[in-house]
């Protein structure tokens, strides 16, 4: 599945697009939201030993610049998918990409595994992507509590989205 819209391709992530992704966490807390289980700062290797245990891992393209990326953690056909690692570029944010890489990789969810609902996590803290995933559809199902890298806890919002047709 290829995705595109104006300026933005999506494709499926290869192993060397991962030193440029590596770099999008700004600091450890983004890290964190992006990748829970990674150690700050994000390594190529982390992202590739994460593929590994994923499916469908996509980046999102501008001018050939890898500029967002995103897998599924779960990919139960006929049931769900579960979106995860969703990380934007720093200088793409608040341009449309979180929304184009969630479109496509609802309409993967659909296509390859006949999925009915897409699933979503985000972080009590992580306004902005709650906000995002409120616009795009996602309604909040569950809350588990977690504790962040520096012993706090945190609230892991579980949201998900009907897909029809």
């Amino acid at each position: 599945m290829k995705m595109q819209r104006n300026w933005y391709n999506t494709r499926p992530a290869k192993n060397e697009d991962f030193q440029a992704i590596a770099a999008f966490p700004q600091n450890e807390e983004e890290l964190y939201y992006m990748f829970p289980k990674a150690v700050y700062p994000l390594t190529a290797e982390q992202l590739s030993e994460a593929k590994r245990h994923r499916y469908e891992a996509t980046v999102v393209t501008c001018n050939n610049e890898v500029v967002g990326y995103a897998n599924f953690y779960e990919a139960i056909p006929d049931e769900h998918c579960s979106i995860g690692n969703l990380v934007v570029h720093p200088q793409y944010r608040s341009r449309g990409v979180a929304t184009f890489l969630i479109t496509a990789m609802e309409q993967l969810a659909q296509e390859k595994y006949n999925a009915t609902e897409v699933h979503i996590s985000c972080f009590d803290a992580n306004t902005k992507g709650l906000l995002l995933y409120a616009k795009l559809g996602y309604k909040p199902y569950d809350i588990e509590r977690r504790i962040k890298y520096n012993g706090d806890p945190i609230a892991l919002i579980e949201m998900k989205k009907a897909m029809n047709g």
